[in-house]
């Protein structure tokens, strides 16, 4: 892999009569260099078993020769099994993930116009452990893992990288329970996740989706969904966005979250085209404050009406 980045000059100057009496001091001793080129060498290997009933698995093996991969390693693999129960085929799988990958340049070098930082991160460990269970009579999927970041790197209040020196940990549970009456389906995925630093990776404990929805035919030609589905967190410290940097920054200041988003909808499909009218953020003012933020000072869209038509011209 060949690797190369282009950066703004930086033609600032570091001192002398030029330089502006009011400049933020120059915060490095020389310039960034804005050109940069990286050589990667990697070996890697797959073992794969995509056939049989009883067990399957694939892994793959990543270690980097030189360059900045010099040392790094990722090893990502799943292991699965089906068995009969009660009449149907039950499916788990079992799945890990283990890296040790360099920082990226840019988060090492970076000049612009309002940001510029130098920094020498180390490298980045993950392991990620975790189990998926998979009932497809009762139309239920649930997944289970475990994830330790060792030298996480994020973006902090000044919109600066910094690097986690310790351990994160996050766990995380997703259930999918999908039901089913004649022409009623109600479709819920919930997830409860937590961090054991939520000033490194803030989360919001519990996320909600639900989708309740009449599903049927009229005179077998024109299929219709007629629904009302909800989107909902509870709050957290929701990252802000910085312009500049096109990032994600991590805060400690707004909460956002525990709003119900929710959006109501008609679905008619015939032969090759689709009609659909849907009243987007139906609940405004009727279900939950006015205070519905995805993330800090940025509001999600107001109730709004949409119509449209869906062709498809495919043979």
């Amino acid at each position: 892999e060949i690797r190369h980045y282009w950066q703004t000059p930086d033609t600032l100057a570091i001192s002398g009569d030029d330089r502006p009496a009011t400049l933020t001091p120059y915060p490095f001793e020389s310039r960034l260099a804005h050109k940069a080129n990286e050589n990667l060498l990697y070996v890697g290997a797959q073992l794969t078993k995509q056939q049989g009933h009883l067990l399957n698995y694939e892994a793959t093996a990543n270690i980097g020769l030189i360059g900045p991969a010099a040392g790094e390693i990722k090893i990502d693999g799943n292991a699965s099994t089906r068995f009969r129960l009660l009449g149907d085929t039950v499916s788990v799988k079992a799945y890990g993930l283990f890296s040790n990958t360099s920082a990226p340049y840019l988060m090492n070098n970076f000049i612009s116009n309002h940001f510029a930082w130098k920094n020498d991160f180390g490298k980045i460990r993950r392991l990620r452990l975790g189990g998926i269970l998979n009932i497809p009579h009762t139309r239920t999927n649930i997944n289970v893992g475990v994830e330790n970041i060792q030298n996480h790197i994020y973006f902090n209040a000044d919109g600066l990288p910094t690097q986690e020196s310790g351990s994160v940990q996050v766990f995380s549970i997703r259930a999918q329970q999908n039901l089913r009456w004649r022409a009623l389906n109600w479709d819920n995925t919930i997830i409860y996740q937590t961090s054991t630093n939520d000033a490194v990776i803030p989360l919001p404990r519990l996320a909600v989706y639900s989708n309740l929805y009449l599903l049927f035919r009229v005179a077998r030609v024109l299929k219709v969904q007629l629904g009302v589905d909800c989107d909902y967190y509870t709050k957290y410290k929701a990252p802000a966005y910085q312009p500049a940097t096109m990032a994600f920054c991590n805060q400690r200041e707004i909460d956002c979250g525990n709003y119900p988003f929710m959006t109501a909808y008609l679905n008619l499909k015939l032969s090759r085209a689709r009609f659909f009218v849907l009243f987007s953020h139906v609940n405004q003012g009727l279900i939950g404050d006015n205070n519905y933020f995805s993330m800090p000072h940025y509001p999600l869209n107001p109730r709004r009406f949409q119509m449209g038509v869906i062709v498809d011209f495919s043979n």
